[in-house]
């Protein structure tokens, strides 16, 4: 449903897995795959677009009863508090760190934070630690630059084709939890989906990434079968955790200052 879609690319960090490098030095494979061609590459954009655009009927969207909503909107109230001042648009431009050359701005650490706080807190769990939070998000940017070592990176005409998806989204059901986390965190909505533009990409970046394992890695095959259909967006940890384990990640001075 189109109401889970925008929640899940909210808070994934997760929402994020793993896939091949396309040279040995990143995977330690000898036989690297061969390079996509342009068309192989657009076709793996069209269909990753393609799962998380779908045009439904919003009128057909249900919505949470009232007892489900207040919860909700208490949570993203919650959550938007935590936000203000942190994930800004200035923080947007410092560096804490590098991964794989992909970088990790203050608001990417921010936002994974307290989004990692707010679960926990929602969901009667210990809230992990710095390092085990950092985790997280150096696997997110892992498969951020294993999708752009392949060349299938979201390019800017995907990013935008989600944003207006979601614009559209929320202009006709006017969620109150979404319009509850803005006004919670002290931004406009315009502020809204330029901080969160980089979120959605490397959202995307794992889906693009999902497509292309479906499609092209021989384990990810059923030999009777055909090709296995998974939500592009689910993918096995055993296929993240080697590249985890290589990747090259440099704090910065300002990383360190935040417990980096």
């Amino acid at each position: 449903m189109k109401r889970i879609i925008i929640v899940c690319l909210l808070f994934m960090m997760p929402v994020l897995s793993a896939g091949c490098w396309q040279n040995d030095q990143a995977n330690g494979i000898k036989d690297a795959p061969p390079p996509l061609t342009e068309a192989e590459i657009d076709e793996i954009i069209a269909s990753a677009t393609k799962s998380v655009i779908v045009d439904i009927d919003l009128s057909q969207v249900s919505k949470p009863d009232p007892a489900q909503q207040r919860e909700l909107n208490e949570r993203m109230r919650f959550f938007g508090e935590s936000l203000k001042g942190k994930v800004t648009l200035e923080n947007k431009k410092i560096v804490v760190a590098r991964v794989n050359g992909e970088f990790v701005f203050a608001s990417d650490w921010y936002l994974e934070e307290i989004d990692t706080i707010v679960r926990a807190k929602y969901g009667n769990k210990d809230t992990p630690s710095n390092a085990e939070i950092f985790n997280d998000l150096i696997e997110t940017k892992v498969i951020s630059s294993t999708a752009r070592s392949l060349g299938i990176y979201p390019p800017e005409e995907q990013i935008k084709a989600y944003i207006a998806d979601q614009r559209k989204y929320m202009e006709e059901l006017q969620l109150e939890e979404i319009i509850i986390l803005i006004q919670a965190w002290g931004i406009s909505e315009e502020e809204y989906y330029l901080l969160m533009e980089d979120r959605f990409a490397d959202s995307l970046a794992k889906i693009n990434w999902g497509v292309y394992l479906n499609k092209y890695d021989n384990e990810m095959q059923d030999d009777k079968q055909g090709y296995i259909v998974e939500s592009p967006a689910r993918i096995d940890a055993d296929k993240i955790k080697p590249l985890v384990e290589k990747a090259k990640v440099e704090v910065t001075s300002e990383g360190r200052h935040l417990g980096l």
